[in-house]
């Protein structure tokens, strides 16, 4: 279990305050790759380049813009900004219960488990086991990260978890994209049926792997045998050559300027 926690508080109802924090619930296994440059295997770095000045823009001179209608754009600096940001909460403060069962899937967004800190394991164990047993969730609000998340604790395996919720106005509503269609016929409904009980099972995610990420993997680590692999410079080792690069560069520059003054002359 990892023991990074991503948020430390209390989860608060009522009269009642468990210290707690969030663990990530999910690992991503996505296989990540660098980009390099191909002529000495260099890792890139991303700059922003400015089209109008034909220039890279040093992260000091760079402002927020929200798009207000076409190519109008309301700027905000970074003090703006960080005025507008919400509060970091201190407690995940529960507004009501509702049945786990009536929130909407679709609303799901990203679990997490919520585990006691020292002295709430006892207030921790007993909300577990009374919120296991009526299928109950908790409904709340709370920053994490700079952002306002809409959350759903619920009891599972006998660990709280909790539930990114998107926000109502985040999702598309069914109605939207729902196909009209005529009444279907009686016959097809139940050979749709039928086949759907000869593929029933019992829910093992175990049978399900990943057979593209395990593909690339493996070609990578027999790639990495049979031809070997390149050695790239160390980042800072890098920056420091490239400040050397430029400083060069300004060099010739200003010799180049003296040259042209001496021939003027």
């Amino acid at each position: 279990m990892r023991d990074e926690a991503v948020w430390t508080g209390a989860v608060n109802f009522v009269l009642v305050s468990i210290p707690v924090q969030i663990l990530p619930a999910v690992i991503e296994k996505r296989v990540a790759f660098r980009l390099m440059h191909q002529k000495d295997n260099a890792l890139l770095k991303r700059e922003m380049y400015c089209p109008a000045d034909g220039t890279f823009v040093h992260g000091e001179h760079v402002v927020n813009g929200y798009e207000v209608g076409p190519n109008r754009y309301v700027v905000v600096t970074d003090d703006e900004y960080d005025a507008l940001e919400p509060s970091r909460s201190q407690t995940i403060q529960i507004d009501s219960f509702v049945n786990f069962d009536e929130i909407d899937p679709v609303c799901f967004d990203r679990p997490y488990y919520v585990v006691p800190r020292k002295g709430g394991e006892r207030s921790y164990g007993l909300l577990v086991e009374v919120m296991q047993e009526t299928r109950k969730a908790g409904l709340a609000k709370f920053v994490l990260h700079d952002r306002e998340h809409l959350v759903a604790l619920w009891a599972h395996n006998d660990v709280l978890s909790l539930m990114m919720l998107h926000f109502p106005e985040e999702v598309a509503e069914a109605g939207e994209i729902r196909p009209k269609q005529a009444k279907p016929q009686a016959a097809r409904v139940g050979a749709i049926a039928a086949a759907i009980q000869q593929l029933r099972g019992d829910y093992d995610p175990a049978r399900y792997v990943d057979e593209h990420r395990e593909r690339v993997l493996g070609y990578l680590q027999e790639k990495a045998k049979q031809q070997g692999t390149v050695e790239v410079a160390a980042p800072q080792a890098a920056e420091e050559q490239a400040a050397g690069k430029e400083e060069g560069q300004d060099l010739v520059a200003a010799l180049e300027e003296s040259l042209a003054r001496a021939r003027a002359r």
